[in-house]
C-alpha cells in the first residue's frame, strides 16, 4: 500500500468531476479530515493507517470493472454517468472520517525473543507454545458525528457539493441488506428504482471480501500470489464429490 500514490490517484479522479463545490470538498478531505490516514475498519478489512483511502480506491476499481464488463451492468452503469462512477465509490465511506481512534488491547505474543526476555511469572503456555501478554495499539470506534452510515456520507458530501438522485440513493443504501431488517422493504424499492445502489453495494463487498485482508490488499492480487492461490487449499471436483457422497450416506 503506497499512501502517497493513493492520495494522488484519489485526487486526480475526483478532480475530473466538474461540479460546483468539489474543490472545497477535496480541500476538506485533504486538510481538515483524517480520510487519508484513517483505517477502513477496526479489524475486519484494511484495519491500518491509510486503509480507508485504499478501500475507496478498491471499490472504484470494482465498480469500473462492472461498467466495462459485457454483462447487464454495462448499460446500467454507462447510463449512470462518469461522475457517478467516480463519486459513489470514492466517497461512499466519507462517514468514516473522524470515526476511529487509536487505543490499546492485550494480545498474546509468541515471539521467542520477547518470551525469553520476560520475567518468569509473565510467561504462559497454550497449545501454540510459550507466550506473554503485551499491550498493542488497535483501532476502536469513536464516532464524533453520530449521524448513521450511508446517510452520514450523503450529509457530509452535500455540505460542499450537490449529489444527483441516483448518487444520493446509492451512497445512502450502499450497505445493502446489512441495514436493519425493518428497512429491507425500503431498500428493495430503492434498488428497483436506482440499480446503482446494488452495483455500489456489490463493488463494496467485492473489495472488502475478495481484495482486502486485515492489513493490506490480498497477496494473490499480484502475479505470484495468483499462482500460489491456484495451488493452495480448496478441493478438486473428485474430492468434492466424495464429500457430498459421504454427506448423503449419513
Amino acid at each position: 500500500m503506497n499512501r502517497q500514490e493513493n492520495v494522488k490517484k484519489f485526487e486526480e479522479l475526483l478532480s475530473q468531476v466538474d461540479r460546483e463545490g468539489m474543490p472545497q470538498l477535496l480541500e476538506y478531505i485533504r486538510d481538515k479530515s483524517d480520510f487519508y490516514t484513517a483505517p477502513a475498519s477496526t479489524r475486519f478489512h484494511l484495519s491500518t493507517e491509510g486503509g480507508l483511502l485504499q478501500h475507496s480506491l478498491n471499490v472504484y476499481e470494482c465498480l469500473q470493472r462492472k461498467a466495462q464488463a459485457d454483462t447487464v451492468w454495462h448499460d446500467i452503469l454507462t447510463a449512470a454517468g462518469k461522475d457517478a462512477l467516480i463519486i459513489c465509490p470514492l466517497l461512499h465511506d466519507l462517514c468514516k472520517t473522524h470515526f476511529y481512534k487509536i487505543d490499546f488491547k492485550n494480545q498474546k505474543t509468541y515471539d521467542p525473543e520477547k518470551v525469553k526476555a520476560a520475567e518468569r511469572w509473565q510467561v504462559k503456555k497454550d497449545n501454540a507454545g510459550a507466550f506473554i501478554w503485551e499491550s498493542v495499539p488497535c483501532y476502536t470506534v469513536d464516532d464524533r458525528v453520530p449521524y448513521g452510515h450511508g446517510e452520514k456520507s450523503v450529509m457530509m458530501i452535500e455540505q460542499f457539493m450537490r449529489l444527483t438522485g441516483p448518487e444520493r440513493f446509492a451512497i445512502r443504501w450502499h450497505m445493502g441488506f446489512s441495514e436493519p431488517k425493518e428497512l429491507h422493504l425500503q431498500l428493495t424499492q430503492a434498488m428497483s428504482k436506482y440499480p446503482l445502489i446494488l452495483a455500489l453495494h456489490e463493488a463494496d463487498q467485492e473489495a472488502s471480501t475478495l481484495l482486502e485482508d486485515e492489513k493490506d490488499n490480498r497477496a494473490w492480487l499480484t502475479d505470484e500470489g495468483r499462482t500460489q492461490a491456484g495451488q493452495s487449499e480448496g478441493c478438486d471436483f473428485q474430492e468434492a464429490e466424495a464429500i457430498g457422497g459421504e454427506a448423503t450416506a449419513e
